[in-house]
């Protein structure tokens, strides 16, 4: 959808295939943030004062970044060293290396449950159960960056580079709908792989089950641009039966999302928090942004921004109903359940009655849970470093000519933006490739 202006790879190749990069210019990333927290409305000026509803210590009132800090501060060295450059040196007072910490036994330790409950729900993004506390630590202590796109949707980038390898030669070709499911060595060197056919309809994609829905090709080396949920799937023996690189494969924790938009002919949500421009709650919908009104005066809010198990509970209401007017098609439908159901949450959040809420022109919804890819992005469970992982997956087995080029093990934040997959490629090209 969009990336950063730091991302210099990704500005590159947008620029080397003539694409335009513009603003990614969003109605409520100008306005003013609040929380709709444990049934309390909150603005930026409470967070931590006595309106937050959270029992926390003297200590623990204050801004979540603010908290975040001063835990660090106090219990860790991190004061003493440069973060992000020297995360693993990260110790507790006691030596316990902080990356090989969950963030629940970190809080807990430094914490009292409410001050980590505070936490997970004012910085949904990086705090959570699963993750190390380093990803708390990076984003209370991360700079702003100017958010930028691609002239007619980030898409272009990925068609673009495609259509200038196939008129680059005729021997190029490209076959979609097809799952990688076996790799094996063969004999006279190079490998065997074997595809299953897929079948997409309405933006939903099933794998094939008639008879000659499998194809074997032959190829010297192999580059997998795939994440670690259809990685795991392939059946290649070398992988397989070394617990070093399945241990890598599988450093990953899968993080599902999804996005709900809805439209409306105005800004209902705008009547009592007219300065708002984005919502976090801890209600199903958890992050709601003020879109953007188009040219015909209709109204769109991003209704829902989620990731984790959120997702599946978006996904069970889905399966109810029908869509409802103006409805995007297929996979991207959004019913009257779901419909209902958002607008229910959005009431309490923006403090608005139901019954005053305008009726839907329409909606559209993703949601990253299912197959093929079953994940939105991955990042590094506790007890491993991202820059090991990254490195050996490039080349998981060093007796083969098979590369991974994904953004689900490369270093720090980059595996939530393309530009940690282009990363990859370049590191990937650069070290085995000579290019």
């Amino acid at each position: 959808m969009r990336f950063l202006e730091k991302h210099s790879i990704l500005l590159d190749a947008a620029s080397a295939m003539g694409l335009k990069v513009i603003p990614f210019d969003v109605h409520g990333e100008r306005g003013h943030t609040h929380w709709y927290l444990r049934e309390t409305h909150l603005g930026q000026a409470d967070l931590g004062g006595c309106k937050t509803p959270y029992n926390l210590n003297p200590d623990e009132r204050k801004s979540p970044e603010a908290l975040i800090r001063d835990i660090f501060t106090n219990n860790t060295n991190v004061s003493s060293i440069k973060y992000p450059d020297e995360m693993y040196t990260l110790t507790t007072n006691d030596d316990v290396p902080v990356y090989k910490m969950s963030q629940s036994d970190f809080y807990s330790r430094y914490a009292t449950m409410e001050a980590f409950r505070y936490l997970q729900g004012t910085m949904y993004w990086c705090i959570d159960e699963q993750r190390t506390p380093l990803f708390g630590l990076k984003f209370a202590n991360e700079p702003p960056s100017s958010v930028k796109t691609i002239q007619g949707g980030m898409g272009k980038l990925p068609t673009t580079l495609m259509d200038r390898f196939l008129q680059t030669s005729k021997s190029h070709s490209l076959r979609l709908n097809h799952q990688l499911v076996r790799m094996e060595r063969r004999q006279a060197g190079g490998y065997n792989l074997r595809f299953r056919k897929t079948q997409t309809n309405d933006g939903v994609t099933t794998p094939v089950t008639t008879d000659g829905n499998e194809v074997t090709i032959c190829a010297r080396r192999v580059i997998l641009a795939i994440p670690k949920n259809c990685l795991a799937k392939v059946d290649f023996p070398t992988f397989r039966n070394s617990p070093v690189i399945m241990d890598c494969i599988n450093s990953v924790f899968d993080y599902p999302a999804g996005k709900i938009f809805l439209a409306y002919p105005y800004k209902w949500w705008k009547a009592v928090y007219p300065d708002s421009g984005t919502a976090n709650s801890d209600l199903p919908p958890r992050y709601t942004l003020d879109w953007f009104t188009g040219d015909n005066g209709v109204a769109v809010i991003l209704a829902s921004y989620h990731i984790g198990e959120t997702t599946r509970y978006w996904r069970e209401l889905s399966q109810f109903g029908k869509p409802i007017p103006g409805s995007l098609p297929g996979a991207n439908a959004v019913t009257d359940v779901v419909k209902d159901r958002v607008e229910k949450y959005l009431s309490l959040i923006y403090d608005v009655s139901q019954s005053d809420i305008p009726e839907a022109l329409g909606g559209g919804m993703m949601l990253w849970d299912s197959y093929p890819y079953e994940a939105a992005f991955h990042c590094i469970k506790p007890g491993f470093r991202d820059d090991e992982v990254a490195e050996m997956m490039m080349k998981p087995s060093p007796s083969d000519d098979v590369y991974v080029v994904s953004n689900s093990w490369v270093e720090g934040d980059l595996g939530y933006w393309a530009e940690g997959t282009l990363h990859t490629v370049d590191r990937v090209l650069a070290k085995y490739f000579n290019v």
